[in-house]
């Protein structure tokens, strides 16, 4: 019988690899359709899809029982991930408000 926790996981690892195909499949819709070279969004989406499959992979691998590779290894990953994601996130946002600035003036 296998553990409520180990259950648990696979679930999670489930719905994480369910949830990284929304930006994943975004990022696809805007390539086909956006023509402005707006290479920001897109990037933001993959660096995103990148985190989600990242704890997909860790949730998995800790349903495993590799609870050393996944807390030593995939949680400081995805820590960096997350945090590549804000700091892309910040510099798309300051650069859209600066062209958003020159536009007014």
């Amino acid at each position: 019988m296998i553990l409520i926790q180990t259950q648990i996981s696979i679930i999670q690892t489930i719905v994480y690899f369910v949830a990284a195909v929304v930006p994943i499949f975004l990022f696809f819709v805007l390539k086909m359709h956006d023509n402005s070279n707006n290479n920001h969004f897109r990037g933001l989406l993959i660096v995103l899809a990148g985190f989600v499959i990242v704890q997909g992979i860790y949730h998995f691998v800790g349903a495993l029982g590799f609870s050393q590779l996944a807390k030593g290894i995939l949680e400081p990953i995805s820590f960096v991930i997350l945090l590549l994601f804000a700091i892309c996130y910040f510099i798309t946002r300051s650069k859209a408000k600066r062209k958003e600035d020159a536009k007014v003036q």
